[in-house]
Formats: structure tokens, sequence, C-alpha cells
């Protein structure tokens, strides 16, 4: 068993190597099923598609876990402290001679003289009326005006209507379905958008009133664009989607 460990311990960078590639072939496959399964039409093709991705995930966690298991064996080898050997007792010949004690002379003693400066009174800065005014213009929030969505099944609350946006939003609203497979929200440029991205991942269970999805704005350039939210049912058919037009402002 120690000479296993020497072995791990001397040639873990080698290991690492190995696995570190190992790892990102697996993990680079999974990313590539992930997407292929979400833009795929077809359900069997689906299905392939997901199983490639689940035994991706297996391998490159297991893989990691070699990882950390090498990294748990080799370290205790490097980091053994190493013992060093007692001296042993000296003799020496001739009379002992007591050791000399040398008196000290005690520290010296600090003296601190404190100066009380005193500071005059300053009155209270009231608010003018204009800052007043100012705090409450920017206190007031706009309202938001939510998509008109006849469906109360299929519906964007929020963002509303033409809000403008920046960093991560907080896409809410309600998903559901009487035969619900599952929804996505896909974001598209400009206010008549000709192609759509799927933002964030396909979502299995339906939503009432809560967090549909994240969008993060700062991953797009400014502009106008346009979110929806598509809803599919057991079939692979789904309902005319809710769709919200939003600014997004660096």
């Amino acid at each position: 068993m120690e000479q296993v460990l020497r072995f791990i311990a001397d040639y873990q960078w080698w290991i690492y190597a190995v696995l570190g590639l190992v790892l990102l072939f697996y993990l680079r496959r999974a990313i590539v099923s992930r997407q292929q399964g979400v833009r795929s039409i077809f359900k069997l093709e689906q299905e392939q598609l997901h199983l490639r991705y689940s035994r991706s995930v297996m391998v490159s966690a297991a893989v990691l876990l070699v990882m950390v298991s090498v990294f748990m064996l080799g370290n205790p080898l490097r980091l053994a402290p190493a013992t060093t050997p007692e001296p042993s007792p000296s003799t020496t010949s001739g009379p002992l001679t007591a050791p000399t004690l040398t008196p000290t002379s005690p520290p010296p003693t600090i003296t601190a003289t404190a100066t009380a400066t005193r500071v005059p009174p300053t009155s209270p800065v009231r608010p003018t009326a204009t800052a007043q005014v100012a705090a409450a213009a920017t206190t007031a929030a706009p309202q938001v005006r939510p998509a008109s969505c006849p469906d109360p099944n299929r519906r964007i609350t929020a963002p509303g209507i033409n809000q403008v946006v920046q960093g991560n939003v907080a896409v809410r609203g309600t998903a559901d379905h009487p035969n619900f497979d599952y929804y996505k929200i896909e974001v598209g440029s400009g206010a008549n958008p000709q192609q759509w991205t799927v933002v964030g991942q396909l979502h299995r269970a339906p939503v009432s009133g809560g967090v549909l999805e994240t969008f993060n704005a700062n991953a797009y350039p400014p502009g106008v664009y346009t979110l929806r939210l598509v809803v599919v049912d057991s079939t692979g058919n789904f309902p005319e989607p809710c769709q919200v037009t939003i600014t997004v402002q660096r």
C-alpha cells in the first residue's frame, strides 16, 4: 500500500493531466448534447441526446471524484513533517561553573500628556426645497404595465411593456396547461423578431404566479428585444405564446 501511495505522490501531476483531459472531453460532450437537445424537435432524438448528456455528466462526476481521491492520497506523503533527531547530551570534563546573573535595568517610564482640544459645535444642515423635490422624484417608481395576454395560464407579468432593464432580470408570470409537458422563455431582437433563442433551459414543472426564468440583460447589446413564453403540451404542440417588448440599457 505504501508503494501505491508513493507512486501517486510522485506522479500525481501526470495523473491530474490525463484525468483533466478526460474531464474536459466529457464536459464538452455534455454541453453539446444539451444544446442539441434543446434545438431538436423530434422526441426520439431528444431522448437519445438526453441519455448521452446524462452519461457524460456521470462520467465527469466519476473523473472528478478520482481526482479528489488522488489529491487526498498523494498530499499526506508530501506534507508529512520531517522528523529531526534529538541532540545527544554531550559530556564535558573539568569543574562545573555556575552561570553569572547580570542585573538588568528597569524599563524607562513613559509619561503621556493628553491635550484636550475644544471643537466648536456645528449646526445641522437642513435640506433645501430643491433637494426634497429631487429626492421625491428619484424615489417615485414608474408604473409597469404587464403584457396583454388573454390566457391566464400563459402570461408574463414582469417585466412590463417597453420596460428598461439592466443586469439579471426576473421574468415572472404563469406557465400551465391541461396537458403540460414543459415551458421555455425565448428572446428575439427587435419588436417583431424573425429568430428566437432559448433563455436558460427547458422547465418541466408548471409555474403559477412565480419566477419563470432569469434574463441576463448584460449578455446582450443595448436595444429593443422581445421576450416570449412558450408552453408545450404532451403532443408537442403549443398555443399562441405570450410576448412582451423590453429595452436593454447599460
